[in-house]
């Protein structure tokens, strides 16, 4: 049979003949299923038919074999009995009636088209569908669509989309982005891009090598104590000049980036600060409320009758000319050159010549409290003073003489002290957003049934998911306030310490508080962790009622929180020029002249990125977290703000050991520095061992040199330059001298080669003999001969030449001929 046909007339044409026969139909002897029995039944009487297992044949699965066939019987004439000498396996079976071995042709009289019959051995065993074959005829086979498999972006979906659209319907080529077709194309794109992406998302984000959320990036970096930086924000102080006295400053006062043609001051609501904010340029607010007063907008120097004087790099005193009694000790002055010394022009004034300091005494009156004077001129006086924190770190100049070609004028006030001074910070505050109404739990799973009959599982309910995002960023991280002892250290606030400035309300009236991570938190803390994305989007996870209380179902959130971040805060000087004050502001707006930042916004650091996470979280454990050998306490003592460089030793003390962390600091080994450094390695020495922060042991050196000057070069001359060179501190082009603090550490080998170098080359020198080369503490060791002087671990070298200090070095120079 070639063909399959539902309606078979074949059948019937056959019986109508005189002259064929054909098989109607075969079964299998007996219920057995291993039956070798065939019954073949014919259309027509087959007691004439006589056929040899050379005409049939069985064909399938497993080989089987005819041995005899038996003819009609008067009993049943139209059945033919084909014996097998073994029975078949599972497979469809075909019996065929062929004419002789090796010939494929129907037998005579019988019709080609009925000779043969498809049956199964096994077609006895039980089975619940219809045993009738249900054969049809199949569908044409389309040809699938063009489609790009591989896209998985949105352009890559857009495009399918249109290539699609251009083979279902030709006559459609609108491309235009209105359109409502191309519009439904770009929504079904967006979706399918979302959607793609969490298909990918459960092994994409699963490593921290692919993941493409800064979300995934950082919990995977908690897993190995890495805590990212979220950034801060920037920080000034804003100088204020006001009309009147006891004007308060309060808080949330706001400060904008100054935009020509609007007024200076303005309140809350106005039209102004509508403008102010359309600008989109960073808004600073008021830290902490504060008073300003008329007598502080300007300060004078006073010099005490001298003339061109200034307050010398690192001062910390100084004395303003005035009985400046609103003063106190905690309040912030701004030190600003106004005028250039050498023209007496306010256009020539250098503004990095300007200093921050927090004052630390206030001195109005005497020991008898009497009002501080000038006993010569008797003119009020008030002394102030202020950390070594906040020294000066150039020369402020108070009074000069101009040059000659601005006639060798005084300039008596060229710099000035400026109060009303408040600090400020980068941020807005967003009040009252809300964040949406937790989900009720989706149903429970229906009970399932165990592996062990009649026994059921269930599933404990889900928690419903609350996972909501902030409408603003970025988040503002901001560093406390109190945190910052001095001017100078307001201005570097420290990142790592940089928290939130978010609030949730939920409709219960409970607050919740932001957290770095929920693992310390239990289930009755309300607290919550705000994760940032990599487009500084904000997103809010809370606790799930193990590890952090789980919102209830069915409540309300709303979030109070600022935004504003990173270093576009960092704006420059004399840039926040406009104030909006809130409406509890009570005085007329014309009390406050006029608002600035002498000094220029720091401190604003922007998130930390993607890759910089990748690089920096796998090495995280390998930060050491304990001090166990001598180098340990030193390379630890240097990584504490202040701390140039430091030694540890550890000691025998009697009864246990105790590590002396020997420290050479920056500018002065204080209390402070010494307090500072013995809490942090407090944290970090091994039990059982003590800990004494000690200053480093200077060594002091003399040195002496017999320098020949030129014939044609003037001695002092001379003189100068080299002094220039062998310097303690700084060179003019801001280079450290050479025998500047800085140039020596400890344990270090002191050669003499490079001094002579450096005094031969100066110009005018003709020889440098070093004559003197030794340890001031040891003046026997003859460092001239052995050309190096050496120092124990734990010393340093110094030359500082000072006179008041000559344990600290010295530095002298003979010299011989010249003019």
């Amino acid at each position: 049979m070639i063909y399959f046909c539902s309606q078979k007339n074949r059948r019937a044409s056959v019986l109508q003949s005189p002259d064929l026969n054909g098989i109607d139909y075969l079964e299998i002897a007996g219920d057995s299923v291993c039956e070798r029995k065939l019954l073949v039944r014919l259309l027509k009487d087959a007691r004439a038919v006589a056929l040899t297992p050379d005409n049939v044949t069985v064909t399938g699965g497993q080989a089987v074999e005819v041995s005899s066939v038996l003819a009609a019987t008067d009993e049943d004439p139209f059945v033919l009995t084909v014996n097998l000498k073994q029975s078949g396996d599972f497979s469809t079976y075909v019996l065929a009636l062929v004419a002789g071995a090796g010939i494929t042709d129907s037998p005579d009289g019988f019709d080609p088209q009925l000779c043969s019959v498809s049956f199964s051995f096994k077609a006895g065993c039980p089975t619940p569908a219809d045993c009738v074959p249900d054969n049809c005829c199949p569908a044409s086979p389309q040809s699938p669509p063009d489609i790009n498999y591989l896209a998985k972006d949105y352009e890559a979906f857009r495009q399918v989309m249109l290539d699609r659209l251009a083979a279902l319907s030709p006559s459609w080529g609108e491309a235009h982005v209105p359109d409502v077709g191309i519009a439904l194309l770009e929504t079904l794109a967006y979706a399918a891009d979302h959607l793609s992406y969490q298909q990918d998302a459960a092994s994409t984000e699963a490593y921290l090598g692919t993941a493409r959320s800064r979300i995934s990036l950082r919990r995977h970096a908690h897993l190995v104590d890495y805590r990212i930086g979220e950034g801060c924000n920037a920080r000034t102080w804003m100088c204020l000049t006001v009309r009147a006295d006891n004007v308060e400053i309060p808080w949330g006062t706001l400060f904008y980036v100054r935009v020509p043609g609007l007024p200076l001051v303005a309140k809350s609501g106005d039209p102004v600060e509508q403008s102010l904010a359309k600008a989109g340029h960073p808004v600073f607010s008021v830290m902490q409320k504060a008073t300003a007063f008329l007598e502080q907008n300007e300060m004078r120097f006073y010099t005490w009758g001298d003339a061109v004087c200034c307050l010398a790099r690192g001062a910390t005193e100084a004395t303003l000319e005035g009985n400046f009694t609103t003063l106190k000790v905690g309040d912030i002055l701004i030190f600003e050159e106004v005028v250039g010394p050498k023209t007496g022009d306010p256009d020539d004034a250098d503004p990095a010549h300007r200093w921050a300091v927090r004052l630390t005494r206030v001195d109005t009156t005497d020991y008898k409290q009497r009002t501080l004077v000038d006993p010569l001129t008797q003119k009020l006086i008030t002394r102030i003073a202020w950390s070594q924190e906040d020294a000066l770190p150039f020369p402020l100049c108070v009074s000069s003489t101009t040059d000659l070609e601005n006639d060798a004028n005084p300039v008596a006030q060229v710099s000035v002290a400026r109060g009303n001074v408040v600090p400020a910070d980068h941020g807005t505050w967003i009040s009252g957003e809300t964040l949406g109404r937790v989900p009720d739990a989706p149903p429970d799973s229906a009970e399932s049934v165990g592996c062990t009959c009649g026994s059921q599982i269930s599933d404990a309910g889900p928690r419903p998911r609350f996972y909501p995002e902030l409408m603003h960023s970025p988040l503002t991280f901001s560093a406390a306030l109190d945190g910052a002892s001095s001017a100078s250290e307001f201005l570097a606030p420290d990142p790592a310490g940089a928290q939130p400035q978010i609030k949730i309300q939920s409709d219960d009236g409970g607050d919740w508080e932001a957290e770095r991570d929920l693992l310390s938190s239990d289930d009755s803390e309300r607290v919550f962790v705000a994760e940032i994305e990599r487009d500084s989007s904000v997103f809010l996870r809370f606790g799930d009622g193990q590890y952090g209380m789980s919102p209830k179902a069915g409540s309300s959130f709303s979030a109070t929180y600022r935004v504003g971040n990173g270093s576009v805060g960092n704006v420059g000087r004399d840039t926040l020029m406009h104030a909006v004050l809130p409406p509890s502001f009570a005085l007329p707006l014309a009390s406050i002249a006029s608002v600035r930042n002498p000094l220029g916004a720091k401190g604003g650091i922007d998130p930390e990125d993607m890759e910089h996470i990748r690089q920096y979280a796998p090495f995280a454990y390998q930060t050491q977290l304990r001090c166990v050998t001598e180098a340990d306490y030193g390379d630890q003592a240097a990584t504490i703000k202040g701390v140039r460089e430091a030694r540890g030793t550890l000691r025998w003390t009697g009864s246990w050991h105790t590590a002396f962390v020997s420290t050479d600091p920056d500018s002065a080994l204080t209390p402070r520095l010494i307090t500072n450094v013995t809490r942090d390695l407090n944290v970090l020495r091994m039990m059982g061992t003590d800990l004494a922060v000690e200053g480093a042991i200077l060594i002091g050196l003399r040195i002496e040199m017999a320098i020949c000057v030129d014939p044609e070069h003037f001695q002092g001359s001379v003189f100068t330059a080299l002094t220039k060179v062998f310097l303690a501190g700084n060179q003019c082009t801001g280079e450290p001298g050479l025998l500047n603090a800085s140039n020596f550490s400890f344990g270090q080998t002191v050669y003499a080669s490079p001094l002579v170098a450096a005094a031969q080359s100066v110009e005018g020198v003709l020889s440098a003999t070093l004559t003197v080369f030794t340890r001031m503490d040891d003046p026997f060791i003859d460092g001239v001969s052995q050309g190096f002087l050496t120092m124990g671990r734990l010393e340093i070298p110094r030359c500082d030449n000072d006179p008041n200090h000559l344990d600290h070095g010295a530095f002298v120079l003979h010299l011989d001929g010249g003019k």
